[in-house]
């Protein structure tokens, strides 16, 4: 009996002990393995004189593959249509090459379309990526010693800089024959940046130029519009009826004079215009919008192109070497805009451009005449543009800095283009 007892204290005992403090075995977690990637990617150029699809062909996408390609591409970017010279990147399952599983297309810096296949489907989609661009801000500045190309050379200008500076103070210096030995030049600029990698200059924001004891400023304004246009920093346009010049860079050889000796006819003639040295083929801009009421040759004149800008002035270019394309009679020109180029047709010694200035029907001296500026910032927006010009102008580099290399700052702007 006693022993009995024992037995039945003791199975009670373990049942509690079981109740209270045992646990329920764990559940042994199984860790699935990590896909293996063994895609396989390749990087072409579409051809100068190829196809997408030869291409792709070529690199043994099928034509059944193709066509989905194209078809689905339509409402994005149509896939038959892109460009020659466009970089991209095939990417295969594996080394075999026998399943393509996406594509990318390379369309700049900043755009790239990729196509991307479906594995459970095996259906296309496409898609479009803006890579973000960062701005960053740089500024240069130089001293004319021999010439406005070499100091901006000098202080690590790239051309597109440099061409950028003379346009906007080219209502204000003729720098064909007004850059002088000692002028100084400064300007801060936006360069642009995709993951890190320079991808070209954004827009000349602010710029100074000091020519013979005279400086001029340019503040761009609004600072992110294609259309915007240059500012002094009293809101008055750096833009005139007219540039000073029909063409970037060139030398005067030539000017106004109602009595002077012709080189070709031996007698005292009138030169009725001015004359710029410039080697055959550079281009010629017209100095204002306007009209063409003539293209074609005329006489001693040569290839000559006349465009009338309003009732009472007009201009005329001779001795040309060609036209630019949709330069005829009745065609719309643009200030700034290509008309043809230098050449030495007519009664003419070498290259150069004979240039004609007429008021009311009547020769003019262009290089004497002055005209009134475009529209000023408008009272509704000088404000804003105070303070914007305040901020352009501060940045720009010190004029003692002259000599030194570019300065590179990058809390600019972000954002897009």
């Amino acid at each position: 009996m006693v022993k009995l007892l024992s037995i039945l204290l003791l199975f009670t005992f373990t049942a509690c002990t079981d109740g209270v403090n045992s646990t329920p075995p764990r559940k042994k977690t199984i860790e699935k393995p990590k896909p293996v990637d063994n895609s396989f990617a390749e990087s072409h150029i579409i051809g100068a004189n190829s196809t997408t699809y030869s291409e792709f062909i070529k690199l043994g996408v099928s034509a059944q593959e193709i066509l989905a390609l194209v078809e689905v591409s339509k409402p994005v970017h149509r896939l038959d249509r892109i460009a020659a010279n466009t970089p991209f990147t095939l990417v295969w399952k594996d080394a075999s090459k026998q399943h393509l599983s996406s594509v990318r297309f390379k369309l700049s810096h900043i755009k790239e379309v990729h196509f991307v296949k479906n594995d459970a489907d095996k259906k296309w989609s496409v898609n479009i990526i803006n890579h973000p661009v960062r701005r960053v801000k740089r500024t240069f500045t130089g001293t004319v010693l021999s010439s406005l190309w070499e100091s901006a050379s000098q202080s690590g200008m790239k051309p597109e800089l440099i061409i950028g500076l003379t346009e906007i103070f080219a209502w204000q210096i003729d720098f064909s024959r007004e850059v002088r030995k000692g002028d100084k030049w400064r300007l801060v600029v936006e360069e642009k940046f995709v993951k890190d990698q320079a991808i070209g200059w954004g827009y000349i924001l602010a710029a100074q130029y000091s020519n013979s004891g005279d400086t001029y400023t340019g503040v761009r304004y609004p600072p992110q519009d294609p259309m915007a246009a240059y500012y002094q920093e009293d809101g008055t346009s750096l833009r005139r009826m007219f540039l000073k010049s029909p063409i970037k860079f060139g030398r005067i050889s030539s000017r106004f004079n109602r009595r002077r000796f012709h080189p070709i006819l031996k007698r005292n003639r009138p030169h009725l215009g001015v004359d710029y040295a410039a080697p055959t083929g550079t281009p010629i801009r017209s100095v204002g919008d306007g009209k063409v009421v003539f293209a074609g040759r005329n006489g001693g004149s040569g290839k000559m192109i006349k465009i009338r800008h309003n009732s009472i002035y007009t201009t005329a270019y001779l001795h040309l070497n060609g036209y630019a394309k949709k330069i005829r009679r009745g065609a719309k020109v643009k200030q700034g805009q290509t008309i043809g180029y230098v050449g030495t047709t007519g009664l003419s010694t070498g290259p150069h451009l004979h240039f004609s200035f007429f008021k009311r029907g009547r020769y003019v001296d262009p290089l004497r005449i002055k005209f009134p500026s475009a529209k000023p910032i408008s009272k509704a927006k000088i404000t804003q543009f105070k303070l914007v010009s305040s901020e352009f102008i501060k940045e720009l580099p010190d004029w003692k800095l002259a000599e030194n290399k570019p300065e590179i700052n990058d809390s600019f702007y972000n954002g897009d283009i």
